[in-house]
């Protein structure tokens, strides 16, 4: 198969995102220099976390290219690595009269050791300009010399540095500042696995009710009072675990998909034998097929049946819609990994603006009614658009994960699963083709999908209310 080059690639991208001019010089120059994924997010930016020198600088900050900056935690572990901006924001915090831009790179400067020459010569500007910015930075920091900046810079990343501490070492027991979004009937809870973070997962619905376990897509679905109600009302109890690297500031690291959807696979199991005695039918939404079938495949004893719903299916190699971006990287993926991996970065770069994330997400469901009306309730209040937003940022490494299963996921292990399958697929999906989902749905489970007329391609909201009332009514008594 042909390697797909950056230039290549523009036409596709272009088409893809819609992406300006500005956009795909932006995608082109990503091709030369490969960022790592963030580790977690502290507000709105990335932080990195990188392994300590073991030459330790006497600075207090490190200057880390491209417009960011190093410091180590408190424990002398890691250095974090953030936006320059992060620190700038850090700094403005403490003093009155903000710093100009060029002070405050004078501020950079010194306290990355720089002399003032070095600082001016990088600056291309004369060194008695310099001397003047740094009076004005010794005039708003309240400090009298260069060793008192220093020393006062060391403070202001001290502090930053415990705060990023606090979230770098979080053991991944709770949701964080997700909590807030969650409905006060849904249990949040947390289970101690060897080895292992603790694995998190939701509980809804009567204790005593039937354990239907539920798989979610890759970004996480707004969960309401209605959604509840329903559980209660079906007499479900709903377990929802929650994937590593998804809706959590925890630093685990990436590595390779096997490992994750083990590392998932186990997850669940453990779930299941704390809340139920006996195999629980699976409903696995969206992208998250894969782990379903991994699921009955080590654990049978653990899995009823398995119901996908609106399934991505890339990985059985059938044609979704033409620009469909995850349809263009999961090909990309299996032809050049690093382009991949670049247009990944480029898509995640929509999360920085709540507005760009709405076009996106319009422009890749557009020809939908049904995810119309979804997105228009997910971005209908600066509430929801802030949930939205937060579960996109905080579960990028999972999203990851999410793309590189639908490139290793082979549709045949689901085949040969003895479990009961089942498919559900939207009427008003424009991005699977019913046509080819039926196939699909035929060759794996030897039926046809269940087809429901006012349910789009997104799970969340009225439609993963139908959807899951439309599978409970299937299960025997």
């Amino acid at each position: 198969m042909k390697q797909l080059s950056g230039l290549d690639a523009l036409p596709v991208i272009a088409d893809a995102l819609d992406e300006g001019h500005d956009g795909l010089v932006a995608f082109s120059d990503k091709l030369r220099s490969i960022d790592e994924l963030p580790a977690f997010w502290f507000k709105d930016a990335p932080v990195w976390v990188v392994p300590r020198p073991e030459t330790l600088s006497v600075w207090p900050v490190q200057p880390a290219g491209g417009r960011k900056i190093g410091f180590a935690d408190g424990g002398g572990e890691v250095s974090f690595v953030v936006p320059v901006d992060v620190w700038r924001d850090e700094v403005d915090g403490h003093i009155s009269a903000r710093l100009s831009d060029a002070e405050f790179q004078v501020f950079v400067d010194l306290a990355c050791g720089l002399t003032l020459d070095d600082s001016a010569t990088q600056a291309e500007v004369a060194v008695s300009t310099r001397r003047k910015q740094l009076q004005g930075v010794f005039r708003k920091l309240g400090v009298d010399s260069q060793a008192g900046l220093v020393g006062l810079a060391a403070q202001m990343t001290g502090r930053l540095a415990s705060r990023l501490s606090a979230l770098h070492h979080t053991n991944g027991a709770d949701f964080g500042a997700y909590r807030q979004y969650l409905p006060k009937s849904v249990r949040c809870a947390a289970l101690e696995r060897d080895g292992c973070a603790p694995v998190r997962y939701l509980d809804m619905g009567p204790v005593t009710g039937r354990v239907v376990m539920i798989l979610h897509p890759m970004v996480f679905p707004d969960i309401t009072d209605a959604d509840v109600a329903m559980f209660e009302e079906l007499g479900v109890r709903a377990i929802w675990p929650v994937r590593p690297r998804c809706l959590s500031q925890s630093a685990l690291q990436s590595g390779r998909w096997t490992d994750h959807c083990d590392h998932v696979v186990d997850d669940c199991a453990t779930v299941l034998e704390a809340v139920a005695a006996g195999p629980v039918p699976v409903v696995a939404l969206v992208s998250s097929g894969g782990y379903a079938t991994a699921l009955a495949h080590r654990y049978p004893d653990r899995v009823a049946r398995i119901d996908f719903a609106s399934t991505c299916y890339s990985a059985g190699r059938t044609r979704t819609r033409d620009g469909y971006f995850g349809d263009f990287l999961v090909s990309a993926l299996r032809q050049n990994s690093r382009m991949a991996m670049v247009f990944a970065q480029h898509l995640t770069g929509a999360v920085f603006s709540t507005q760009r994330l709405e076009r996106t997400f319009r422009r890749i469901f557009r020809g939908s009614a049904a995810d119309g009306a979804v997105l228009d309730e997910a971005f209908g209040s600066p509430e929801k658009a802030a949930r939205l937003t937060y579960a996109v940022r905080h579960s990028i490494g999972s999203m990851r994960y999410d793309y590189l299963g639908q490139v290793h996921f082979d549709w045949d292990a689901a085949r040969r699963l003895v479990v009961p399958k089942h498919f559900w697929h939207g009427a008003q999906d424009c991005v699977h083709d019913l046509g080819d989902l039926s196939r699909l749905a035929e060759q794996v489970s030897g039926q046809p999908p269940q087809v429901l007329p006012q349910m789009g391609h997104l799970t969340e909201g009225a439609p993963l209310r139908d959807v899951l009332r439309a599978v409970v009514a299937t299960y025997s008594i």
